[in-house]
């Protein structure tokens, strides 16, 4: 079997995958399973320092009878790992994710997708649930990524702390988890923080704070910042050197209120217009595509060209 976390996997894709994977060896112990990412993010790599969990991140085995995958809701978002044998092949393609539910595409046999604060609060359910034993480093796991997607419980709901609960009882340690989360910006982050916000472009919308920039990396930090420093929605554009392009958006809950939007949804839609994939929950989510034909060269252009659309699905809403 595989296990596949989306491209630049967070601690929230690592710690699902490596949880289900014990899931499954409750019931088949004599499988082997091989864990994939195309790429983990410095938080998620923290994650695997001390454990035995190998991922891989490009050749896909010919021989896995099924496929999982956490923490995305499409195939689009695993990168350039391609399925298309196992497609094709008609093989069974199972996804657990807890983003808002979108149309699903027809390779996707199977889905359990919950509108939960984290899949790593997904697979600490299905543990309690199924009654399966829990190792204390897998429950530590669990817990390092339902609080780096709840933002140490902004984002949270009842249920959310019974099975914060749940997984301390199971021996999972609550300070380790907020240890590995703690880390100190890099060189590069701050410097892409800096110069994010010298090139950001501002639009007021009544009383939102609309601001955009572009970097080549490091743009959830940079949205992220953005939103710190008083935006109400922040775009981030990223483009690296091999013309893969990346959207980072982050909004505070009284601006996805106030309009009545999920950046979500809205990066489902938005990502269509480029051929690409888009994903994430009410104030954070992201966009991967390739440069379309016809695409603006100049990044500012891109800015203002991601303005206009935002814009106008925002208001259609």
């Amino acid at each position: 079997m595989g296990i596949f976390a989306h491209q630049n996997a967070d601690p929230d894709a690592i710690s699902s995958v490596v949880g289900l994977k014990y899931i499954l060896k409750q019931y088949f112990p004599e499988v082997r399973f091989t864990l994939f990412a195309q790429s983990i993010n410095i938080i998620a790599k923290k994650l695997l320092l001390n454990g035995n969990e190998v991922f891989q991140s490009d050749s896909v085995p010919n021989d896995l009878d099924i496929i999982f995958i956490c923490d995305a809701n499409n195939i689009q978002q695993l990168g350039n790992i391609s399925l298309d044998d196992f497609i094709s092949q008609k093989k069974p393609i199972i996804v657990i994710d807890h983003h808002e539910k979108i149309e699903q595409a027809e390779e996707i046999t199977h889905s359990i997708i919950n509108t939960e604060t984290s899949t790593a609060e997904m697979i600490g359910k299905i543990y309690e649930k199924l009654e399966i034993a829990l190792k204390p480093e897998i429950a530590t796991l669990l817990l390092t990524g339902i609080l780096f997607d709840t933002r140490r419980f902004i984002y949270r709901t009842a249920s959310t702390f019974n099975t914060v609960q749940f997984l301390i009882q199971s021996g999972g340690n609550y300070d380790e988890a907020l240890s590995i989360l703690q880390k100190e910006p890099s060189k590069s982050e701050k410097i892409a923080r800096l110069k994010g916000v010298t090139r950001t472009l501002i639009h007021k919308e009544g009383t939102d704070i609309y601001a955009l920039t572009h970097v080549s990396s490091y743009e959830s930090s940079v949205a992220r910042a953005l939103i710190g420093l008083g935006a109400s929605f922040a775009v981030v554009l990223a483009v690296p050197a091999d013309k893969e392009y990346r959207i980072s958006m982050r909004c505070t809950k009284v601006f996805a209120e106030r309009n009545k939007i999920s950046l979500g949804t809205l990066a489902n839609v938005i990502s269509a217009n480029f051929a690409g994939s888009g994903g994430g929950h009410q104030t954070a989510a992201g966009i991967n595509f390739s440069e379309p034909k016809d695409f603006p060269k100049k990044k500012d252009e891109i800015v203002q060209m991601l303005l206009k659309m935002l814009l106008k699905e925002i208001k259609q809403r």
